[in-house]
């Protein structure tokens, strides 16, 4: 054999063993990491995520207060002696808002790796008044004007309303609706491969 033919048949020796080791490494690296295709995120899994929490509630306000109650029967525009009824009245109380998921909208672009959702307003979710924690001071009545239970009743439905439209005045919706977004963003840190996806949040 010329010298020629073994240097040509030389170099194909060391092509061929070259192509089998970079095929041999490709395999293995494959293997290794185990790689698999990114999977598909679209609204409907992102949407049972969120409506898994439901009523999500992201701001608990706590507070005690202090009310006054007072009611005298007038005649012509004026009030008539000896028919006042009045009382103090102090409790504490607890609200809750946030948002309920159930209304929540969902859309996902993986063309360009978007995610969109659309929330309802921030809202109050829940009221409630410390049974335990009501108190009555410097009651007073008539003989002509009567303490009733509807007096408590109606001056109770009252001051809820009046708290709530005060705490809504002092930024409680406003504060709930931005830790709701943080909320909202951890709850999908749980779904895979959602990393690489821009999360974009509005409220209505």
């Amino acid at each position: 054999m010329s010298r020629e033919n073994k240097n040509s048949s030389f170099k194909i020796i060391i092509t061929l063993v070259l192509v089998g080791v970079i095929l041999f490494l490709a395999l293995s690296l494959m293997n290794y990491f185990k790689m698999e295709p990114k999977s598909t995120i679209n609204s409907e899994m992102v949407e049972s995520y969120l409506k898994d929490a439901k009523e999500l509630t992201t701001l608990r306000y706590h507070y005690k207060n202090v009310a006054s109650f007072e009611n005298s029967q007038e005649f012509q525009g004026m009030t008539v002696p000896f028919t006042t009824k009045r009382f103090i009245y102090t409790y504490e109380g607890d609200i809750k808002a946030g948002v309920d998921l159930d209304r929540a909208s969902v859309t996902v672009s993986n063309d360009s790796d978007e995610i969109r959702i659309l929330l309802p307003a921030t809202r109050i979710l829940s009221h409630e008044i410390d049974e335990d924690s009501i108190m009555f001071f410097d009651e007073k009545e008539s003989v002509f004007n009567q303490l009733k239970l509807d007096d408590y009743t109606v001056f109770r439905a009252e001051e809820k309303e009046r708290v709530e439209s005060d705490s809504i005045e002092r930024g409680l919706l406003i504060e709930a609706r931005d830790r709701t977004e943080i909320a909202i963003r951890d709850i999908l840190k749980l779904i895979p491969d959602l990393e690489n996806y821009n999360v974009v949040i509005e409220s209505e």
